[in-house]
């Protein structure tokens, strides 16, 4: 537990303020006279987001997701980790791309898992990280796009079975790097209320250990302040 919080002390202190890099803060996304989540000029927008899901513990590495490889981890390393979220938005960029505006948004978001593993009793997964989140898709006006990544730290009671299962006899962590892979879906009328595909990735990153797990599930997304 040590670790953890000091690796999270660290982090928190390499947070940026909203104005640190002179970009717009999440209550000012200004565009021709009003903001660019259709708010009334001057009305701050809700900053945080709000996120459950559940996925499945799964037997692949993460290069083998884009090959359309998928396979549930089997027997006591199987079974599925019910996720929430909270997230807040620290600020948002603006660039301007071949005459196009864009707003990506730097979020960081706080997950708290249930990993529910066959066999024991369900123990708890704790993730913090820093995510980028993109929103200008061509094909919003169709269906409301988003896609976020991003990197943080992850803390778990216990280590998985997985875990030990594919790295046997070597020392595990309780600490790993936290890499979510999300994209979001919403009809354009509705974009706060947002379908989730994510990948929930956590790895030593041969600083803590060498290897770690990968799950795949699915999710709903409350974003209060997306009106556009």
């Amino acid at each position: 537990m040590e670790k953890l919080i000091l690796a999270l002390a660290l982090f928190g202190l390499l947070i940026p303020g909203p104005h640190a890099f002179g970009t717009l803060p999440p209550d000012d996304f200004r565009r021709g006279g009003e903001t660019s989540t259709g708010t009334i000029p001057g009305e701050k927008p809700n900053p945080w987001s709000y996120q459950a899901g559940v996925a499945l513990i799964t037997s692949n590495t993460i290069d083998e997701f884009p090959l359309g490889r998928f396979n549930r981890a089997k027997g006591d390393s199987g079974g599925e980790v019910w996720l929430m979220q909270v997230s807040r938005t620290l600020r948002v960029d603006e660039w301007t791309i071949a005459g196009r505006v864009f707003q990506p948004t730097l979020e960081m978001p706080l997950v708290l898992g249930l990993v529910n593993e066959r066999g024991r009793n369900v123990f708890r997964d704790y993730n913090l990280g820093l995510t980028v989140r993109w929103r200008d898709f061509p094909w919003n006006e169709v269906v409301t796009t988003r896609f976020e990544t991003g990197l943080g730290l992850s803390y778990t009671d216990r280590i998985m079975r997985i875990e030990e299962d594919r790295n046997p006899g070597r020392d595990r962590s309780h600490l790993k790097f936290y890499w979510p892979l999300q994209v979001m879906l919403a009809h354009p009328r509705h974009p706060q209320h947002q379908a989730v595909l994510f990948i929930h990735h956590q790895s030593g990153g041969h600083v803590f250990d060498k290897g770690g797990s990968n799950l795949i599930g699915l999710g709903y997304r409350y974003v209060p302040g997306e009106i556009r």
